[in-house]
């Protein structure tokens, strides 16, 4: 999960969190170096059998649709292969959620080509209510996610927690026993 804004992290590190999904705050456009280090990661997942989705947040504006596609044409130059999906703020949800429009920046250097497509208005991913972008990364995430697999997972990290929850309860015989050893 990639979002724009660094004032926007703690709207979706719970989510997140809850859902085992790495974030990453771009703050504004991704430094070269660090698009470097982002695909050697992505890479490394790669090389292990998955397929990394990068999914991103961002303003409908000028820039803020632009990065989309500068993340996507960065990493694929340093690693072919990694999917870059924009899953807000796009049209949809601004006619589903209707947030506040502000004008586009005539002053952006891409304004031009943004004005034609969608004219002169622009939205901030940061209108939307933290719910919604909380439901929107639950949504994506559990299209993608192998339930069975995840299933499995929360079992054995159960397992593991009731273990070292008997071990706790139990710790003045372990401990005996590791000494006797």
């Amino acid at each position: 999960m990639w979002i724009e804004k660094d004032a926007l992290v703690g709207v979706i590190e719970r989510i997140c969190a809850e859902l085992d999904v790495p974030y990453f705050s771009c703050r504004g456009y991704t430094s070269q170096s660090e698009m470097w280090a982002a695909s050697r990661r992505l890479a490394d997942y790669m090389d292990d059998g998955q397929q990394p989705v990068i999914l991103h947040l961002g303003d409908h504006d000028p820039s803020g649709k632009d990065m989309t596609r500068d993340i996507t044409d960065r990493l694929n130059l340093f690693s072919h292969g990694i999917d870059v999906d924009r899953l807000a703020l796009n049209m949809d949800q601004i006619d589903q959620y209707d947030p506040p429009p502000n004008p586009a920046k005539i002053t952006d250097a891409r304004a031009e080509v943004y004005i034609a497509e969608f004219g002169k208005s622009s939205w901030e991913l940061d209108a939307l209510e933290p719910s919604v972008l909380s439901g929107l990364v639950r949504t994506a995430v559990a299209t993608m996610r192998d339930d069975g697999l995840w299933d499995a997972a929360v079992e054995e990290e159960q397992t593991h927690r009731d273990q070292l929850h008997l071990a706790s309860r139990r710790w003045q015989d372990i401990a005996k026993t590791l000494v006797a050893s």
